[in-house]
């Protein structure tokens, strides 16, 4: 009787560990998709502004930009900040949000990407 119970212990504490590696392999998955849905947006961001090279971006592309970010990605913040006193002018874009980390600590991530306007 006793190997029985003694048996089920370790299966238990088995199915606990197996338990624990896939919530932490769900949780990386999320972060995993989030970050490429921040590069996804990021990068759309840069062709929208390539695609109006010859005028500024406008306020309503912006705002569009935001709402899509912040639809694809809560309490994402999307930032687009031009250089243009340079020699060849540059906007960044940078995209902040907040990502769960192993022990469920929250901690803000930013991703920034340069797109270079011309030359």
């Amino acid at each position: 009787m006793i190997e029985v119970v003694v048996s089920l212990l370790i299966l238990l504490i088995g199915l606990m560990g197996v338990i624990s590696m896939q919530y932490l392999a769900l949780k990386q998955i999320n972060n995993t998709h989030l970050r490429s849905q921040v590069a996804f947006h990021a990068q759309s961001m840069a062709d929208l502004i390539r695609a109006n090279n010859s005028r500024p971006l406008g306020a309503d592309d912006l705002q569009a930009w935001e709402q899509q970010l912040a639809h694809d990605i809560p309490s994402a913040k999307g930032e687009v900040v031009f250089n243009t006193g340079a020699a060849v002018s540059s906007a960044v874009i940078s995209i902040t949000w907040p990502e769960r980390q192993l022990h469920n600590d929250v901690e803000e991530q930013t991703f920034t990407v340069t797109a270079r306007l011309g030359e």
